[in-house]
């Protein structure tokens, strides 16, 4: 019987972990900002009414950390990221979309010279999997198929969510936000060139936590071993194919409205 209990005791204890009281406060912040995008969203294309359409497609590029490894230099150790996406176009300037990306960091002091780095001697790696919500502003108006407003750069951001290993976390709000230029040379073909930062709000994408140096070390043990007050970020750059489906009919706006 005392077996019986202990397994449900340690079922009961990974199920708290993953539903963690900062994963509910995860999620409300999620919630909270998904509304505000979409009535924002749905305020915009009041506006002006031109066609929407929806599309579909496939992610691919690479991805990086930023951390208490690597502070601030740009793609360290990049590896292969991929993944899907969803975009809803409620004008020719304004879209929704919803991305899955699989991704993966490594890290280790050992790739610097920073004495202190080598006394730390740390390493890692996560594979985190991203789902986000973002809005997406054209700064051009974007017409599918026309012969001179196919193109536009763009600016994206909104909520999302990273599972991965975080260890003492349950789930992460995440942040994108980001850059990229979009191609429409065709009714029913988009593609994408994009850079986005995703800002995190943990320490713990690199496995390295706060605690104390140990003098054994010989390191000060008034030393901590992470940058206390920051947070970890990530960044991907790739490029999307997106296929309209449905109807293309009324993709692109009346010669009124232009």
């Amino acid at each position: 019987m005392s077996t019986f209990l202990s397994f449900f005791k340690y079922c009961g204890s990974k199920v708290s972990s993953i539903f963690a009281p900062k994963s509910y406060q995860a999620l409300k912040h999620l919630a909270v900002i998904l509304i505000l995008c979409l009535i924002s969203a749905g305020a915009y294309s009041q506006r002006g009414r031109s066609p929407q359409f929806d599309e579909i497609g496939v992610m691919g590029g690479c991805c990086y950390y930023n951390g208490e490894i690597c502070p601030v230099m740009p793609f360290y150790k990049p590896q292969i990221a991929f993944g899907a996406i969803i975009r809803h176009g409620f004008s020719q300037r304004l879209a929704l979309s919803f991305e899955a990306l699989r991704l993966k960091f490594v890290g280790a002091d050992s790739d610097f010279d920073n004495p202190y780095q080598n006394a730390r001697n740390a390493k890692f790696e996560n594979e985190v999997i991203e789902l986000a919500l973002q809005m997406e502003f054209n700064f051009l108006p974007l017409i599918k198929g026309s012969k001179n407003k196919y193109a536009t750069p763009f600016v994206a951001a909104g909520p999302g969510l990273a599972v991965g290993s975080f260890p003492h976390e349950g789930l992460q709000l995440c942040i994108p936000f980001g850059v990229g230029v979009k191609i429409s040379p065709t009714e029913r073909f988009t593609a994408t060139i994009e850079w986005k930062y995703r800002k995190l709000f943990t320490d713990m994408l690199d496995h390295i936590d706060d605690d104390l140096y140990d003098p054994q070390y010989g390191v000060e043990y008034t030393k901590q071993r992470s940058f206390l007050g920051n947070t970890d970020m990530y960044a991907f750059l790739g490029v999307s194919l997106a296929f309209q489906v449905g109807s293309t009919k009324g993709s692109k706006s009346c010669s009124a409205y232009r």
